[in-house]
């Protein structure tokens, strides 16, 4: 067996090749033809609203750290860590020059998390058991998408659906209506935009002003008052969008049938 613990890695230096770079980029909210990303039917709590939308964030996360546990506590770490890091990726990529559709994004969040540590850049993933080099057998993939199906959100979705990638059992004809197959870097990556969609739906943060759709606008340039979701739609190309999409609306599906 061997383990990846740079996977996290991956994401930061495969997402610029998903990105596009259309002459006018579309404005505002996805087509109203998309499939829409749909708040959890029960709202987060309470706190990870404040602490995601706070304009004293640091005030809000002492806040919240005082009354959560110890997993509640880390789970909020990345996110705040994930947005906070965004103005030092600008700046360490050379991307940091006057940008009309970064700026406005890229201040807020240098304002929020004036007062913060900085955070590390690595961005190790959850250790990631991969199949040896042989083909894995029929009980390595049953295991690999049962630790898929009880997956919920962050990194353990992440490892799971890239065990399970890795391992050759995820039905992607099933998946894709056009039956593309994905490579290494494009899994790692688009895993990440439906994690984004993912918590932001369950933390109930997918609007413009959220430390979530912030971090995406200040990476990738945004329209103003984009959410998460047409954020995303306009940083991916139209192909990598209807992947994330379609992977995003497949767990869902998958992961409710199958636990029933």
């Amino acid at each position: 067996m061997r383990r990846w613990p740079w996977l996290g890695l991956v994401a930061l230096a495969a997402m610029p090749a998903l990105l596009r770079q259309p002459p006018t980029p579309p404005e505002g909210r996805a087509d109203a033809g998309a499939t829409s990303i749909r708040p959890a039917p029960q709202p987060g709590g309470a706190s990870d609203y404040a602490v995601l939308h706070a304009r004293e964030l640091v005030s809000a996360l002492t806040a919240y750290e005082a009354q959560a546990d110890e997993h509640e506590r880390r789970r909020m770490r990345v996110e705040v860590d994930a947005a906070c890091r965004a103005p030092v990726l600008l700046r360490l990529d050379g991307r940091d020059d006057p940008d009309p559709r970064r700026d406005p994004a890229r201040r807020e969040l240098e304002r929020r998390c004036a007062d913060l540590p900085v955070p590390s850049m690595f961005v190790p993933l959850a250790e990631t058991n991969l199949p040896d080099e042989e083909a894995p057998d029929a009980q390595a993939g049953a295991r690999a998408l049962e630790r898929l199906r009880l997956a919920g959100d962050g990194e353990d979705l992440a490892a799971a659906w890239l065990v399970a990638f890795q391992s050759g059992v995820l039905p992607q004809n099933e998946i894709f209506a056009d039956h593309r197959r994905l490579l290494p870097a494009e899994a790692e990556a688009l895993i990440r935009v439906v994690l984004d969609w993912r918590v932001c739906a369950r933390q109930r943060a997918c609007g413009a002003d959220s430390l979530i759709a912030l971090r995406v606008c200040a990476l990738h340039g945004c329209a103003p008052g984009s959410d998460v979701q047409s954020a995303w739609h306009q940083a991916l190309s139209p192909r990598d969008y209807e992947s994330a999409m379609a992977i995003h609306i497949w767990l869902q599906q998958w992961q409710l049938h199958a636990a029933r």
